[in-house]
């Protein structure tokens, strides 16, 4: 797995009895009665994502085993991403797709070859119920499909803060706790920073991208008419609030270290950052057993104490131009029942329930995830989604930029947001009128 995946409360007594659904909602869960029959003739469901989280026996080990158990007319097909497998050579070749699966981040590629399908009649066909999962990754579905529906979240991510604990043990500093605000971190930061003879060791870092996206202040990338706003409070609050951490002594960058890819490496591999902000999903797909760390939960901010990040979540989505659509609705249906999320939960996954029952077996089959303090993986509340955005990429290039010239100490920060605003919009416009070429 990679950084994409690298999210009424229904607990295991409602999963037997799903119980009536809020007034305009469907009514549903594990064993909830379809109105309709599903037709049961062999099908093949053909499933694909871009991500590239999973190869084959990746895939069917996660999903498509327990799909053909639970579905015994129903035969996966993935198809792995690669060069051969673009989507662009899928769609040129006719292939047939019924199911993709995209992060919240992925969702243009969805939109952009017009496979987005509303999948609204087929949940108040099938009597599913919506109230259990995660609101927040609903409420994304309903931004993303003007009150509609696209997809299912299937399982959840998010942003916490992972630590090696070998490095505080080495200074003899108290580990992160649950509940820090930003200052605090800041504070701790400055404990960690430091060196061990000739061993400089930085104190924390971030992804910057991640952190930026969900960010816990909602803010999007782009408005509703697809402009970028770098250039306003909030987005010089969050930059304010990040840069001063790679101010302190010892914890500073420079060209060749600044990217992210450098510091995660120097998080994981080569063991010098005490502190790193980044996408959960890490820390059972790549940390594993490499070292040892644990996890403490999103800084937060005062005037919002306990709301962490926005979610992260994957979604499965029928396509529109899939025959199969029933067939392929009750599968998707039945990987967010409880059953299911458990598994998700016991493989490394995070489930997209609104309940966290699941999360008490998380990591069960790991022995590595054991004794890891798995509640800090997901904030007691997310923060509102924001506005999803089609360009989101070219958004992320230029903050990115932007947040670099300022570690680098190149430019102050309402110069980077003011420039990199400025020529974010002109690639927007850039990107609208190539579209509009084709």
């Amino acid at each position: 797995m990679v950084a994409s995946i690298v999210s009424a409360c229904s607990g295991a007594k409602e999963a037997n009895n799903p119980g009536t659904a809020a007034e305009g909602e469907s009514k549903g869960g594990e064993n909830a009665k379809t109105e309709a029959p599903v037709n049961k003739t062999p099908v093949e469901l053909v499933f694909y994502s871009t991500s590239g989280d999973f190869n084959t026996e990746g895939f069917m080990n996660m999903f498509g085993n327990k799909i053909k158990e639970k579905f015994p007319h129903v035969t996966p097909k993935f198809i792995e991403y690669g060069p051969d497998t673009r989507l662009d050579k899928l769609v040129t070749a006719g292939e047939t797709i019924d199911i993709m699966y995209y992060s919240s981040g992925q969702t243009n590629f969805l939109l952009e070859y017009g496979f987005a399908y509303d999948i609204s009649e087929l949940i108040k066909k099938y009597g599913y119920d919506l109230s259990r999962m995660e609101p927040t990754t609903v409420e994304i579905q309903r931004m993303l499909a003007n009150g509609g529906i696209y997809g299912l979240p299937v399982f959840n991510n998010t942003v916490t803060l992972f630590y090696n604990k070998d490095i505080f043990d080495k200074f003899g500093v108290g580990y992160p706790k649950d509940g820090m605000t930003w200052d605090d971190l800041y504070e701790l930061t400055k404990q960690v920073a430091r060196s061990d003879g000739t061993q400089a060791y930085q104190g924390f870092t971030l992804s910057l991208s991640h952190n930026m996206l969900i960010n816990q202040l909602s803010i999007p990338y782009t408005d509703q008419n697809n402009k970028v706003t770098f250039n306003t409070d909030g987005f010089k609050r969050l930059f304010t609030l990040w840069t001063r951490f790679y101010q302190i002594p010892n914890n500073t960058v420079d060209e060749k270290t600044v990217s992210y890819g450098v510091q995660v490496n120097a998080f994981d591999k080569e063991k010098r950052i005490a502190m790193f902000l980044g996408l959960a999903a890490l820390g059972p797909a790549r940390f594993k057993d490499l070292f040892n760390w644990d996890v403490a939960s999103y800084p937060e901010l005062p005037e919002k104490p306990g709301i962490g990040p926005q979610p992260y979540p994957t979604y499965f989505y029928i396509t529109k131009t899939s025959k199969h659509k029933d067939q392929a609705f009750e599968v998707i249906a039945y990987l967010t029942t409880d059953e299911f999320q458990r598994h998700l939960a016991r493989n490394g996954l995070f489930p997209a329930l609104k309940s966290r029952d699941a999360m008490q077996e998380f990591g069960a089959e790991f022995a590595y995830l054991k004794n890891k303090n798995i509640n800090a993986f997901l904030p007691k509340q997310f923060a509102p989604p924001a506005l999803p955005s089609e360009f989101q990429s070219i958004g992320a290039s230029n903050l990115t930029a932007a947040f670099n010239a300022v570690l680098l100490n190149q430019k102050d920060i309402n110069t980077a947001l003011r420039e990199a605003e400025e020529k974010a919009n002109k690639d927007i416009e850039a990107a609208i009128a190539a579209k509009s070429a084709k």
